[in-house]
């Protein structure tokens, strides 16, 4: 009897660990999974682009926008998407 309740009870912390994140999500706490500024940055850099200027996070659009420098000294505004890192446009500046 103990042992099936110890079971219960693992299954249940278990559960309720793989189903925090969802539900931090689904409440709107998006904090869990948007990448800092730096981690963005670093993302960037692997890219080629370097001397950031501005960096501005958009909550609510779900990005980074920044003002840097391409591999070929351009100036350039580079969208990112806050949770995947993903580029999502260019526009030269």
């Amino acid at each position: 009897m103990k042992k099936m309740k110890a079971l219960k009870v693992g299954l249940w912390l278990a559960t309720g660990m793989v189903m925090l994140p969802v539900s931090a999500l689904a409440s709107g706490n998006t904090d869990v999974t948007a990448l800092s500024v730096p981690k963005a940055m670093k993302i960037l850099q692997g890219q080629g682009y370097h001397d950031f200027r501005k960096i501005k996070v958009e909550r609510d659009d779900h990005e980074i926008e920044v003002e840097a420098r391409n591999s070929d000294g351009q100036r350039v505004e580079i969208e990112m998407d806050l949770y995947t890192g993903k580029v999502i446009h260019i526009e030269a500046d």
